[in-house]
C-alpha cells in the first residue's frame, strides 16, 4: 500500500489517493495474470514445434537479420544464448563472430540478480545453465566487459506485439538491461511467427524493443501515435 503521509489530514485527499493506489495495485496484478496465461499458451506452442520446423524457422529468421541495415553496420552484437526451445541463435553468434563484429552475451550477476555483459571468442567454448535458465560462458572464461561496449542487442522473449512491447519469462531481466544500454543502442527481438500478436499486456516498466524478426516479416515497431519506439 502506497505511503500518504503527505495527505496532512484532507480526507478529500487521502481518500483519492487511497483509490489511487488501489487502482494502480489491481491493475498490475491483471496485467500480471494476464502475463502468466499468455506465457502457458505460448510455452505450449513452442513446444509443439518441432525441430524440423524450429531449424527452419530460425534459418530464415537469421537471413532476414543478416539482411538488416542496422546489423550491417553495427560492431558490436549483444545476443542471447538460445535454449533448445528458442529461436536458434549458435548460427548467427558464429555468423557475427565471422563477420569480425565483437560478440557480446548474457552473464546472471547473482548478486544484484540482473544481466551483465560477457565477451566471448568463439562458440567454442564452455557454457554452463545459471539459475533462471539463463545460459552464460563458464566460469573460467568469462570476460565481463562494460554495458557501453553494446550498440545492438538481440534478446529473446515469449511473446511480442506490433508495438514492440514484450512478454519475457517473468524476471525483468532484460527491461533492467535495457535501461543499463545507450539509448542509440538497437534493441532486435527473435520471433517465431505464432509469437507476434496484435497486443500484449505490458505496463510503464517493461521496455519495448525497435524491430521484430519472424520467419515470415521484419518489422520496424511503432507506438500507438505512429512513431517508431
Amino acid at each position: 500500500m502506497p505511503d500518504f503521509k503527505g495527505c496532512f489530514g484532507s480526507k478529500i485527499k487521502c481518500d483519492y489517493l487511497m483509490r489511487f493506489g488501489m487502482k494502480l495495485a489491481v491493475n498490475s496484478e491483471s496485467i500480471a495474470k494476464a502475463k502468466t496465461a499468455l506465457r502457458k499458451t505460448i510455452i505450449q506452442k513452442r513446444e509443439e514445434l518441432g525441430n524440423l520446423k524450429k531449424n527452419e524457422k530460425s534459418i530464415a529468421i537469421a537471413q532476414r537479420l543478416f539482411a538488416m541495415d542496422e546489423f550491417k553496420k553495427s560492431k558490436s552484437v549483444f545476443c542471447f544464448l538460445s535454449t533448445s526451445f528458442e529461436v536458434q541463435t549458435e548460427g548467427i553468434i558464429r555468423e557475427s563472430l565471422r563477420l569480425g563484429k565483437q560478440v557480446l552475451v548474457p552473464s546472471l550477476d547473482s548478486g544484484e540478480e540482473s544481466l551483465g555483459v560477457a565477451r566471448i571468442p568463439s562458440m567454442d567454448i564452455e557454457f554452463v545453465t545459471g539459475r533462471y535458465g539463463i545460459r552464460e560462458p563458464a566460469p573460467k572464461f568469462l570476460d565481463i566487459v562494460s554495458f557501453s561496449e553494446i550498440d545492438f542487442v538481440i534478446a529473446p522473449g515469449l511473446a511480442f506485439d506490433i508495438f514492440g512491447n514484450r512478454v519475457g519469462y517473468g524476471g525483468g531481466f532484460y527491461d533492467k538491461f535495457f535501461k543499463k544500454t545507450a539509448e542509440d543502442v538497437i534493441r532486435v527481438a527473435l520471433s517465431y511467427d505464432f509469437q507476434l500478436l496484435d497486443s500484449v499486456p505490458h505496463s510503464d516498466l517493461d521496455e519495448p524493443v525497435h524491430f521484430l524478426i519472424t520467419d515470415v516479416a521484419t518489422l520496424r515497431c511503432r507506438d500507438a501515435q505512429g512513431i517508431e519506439v
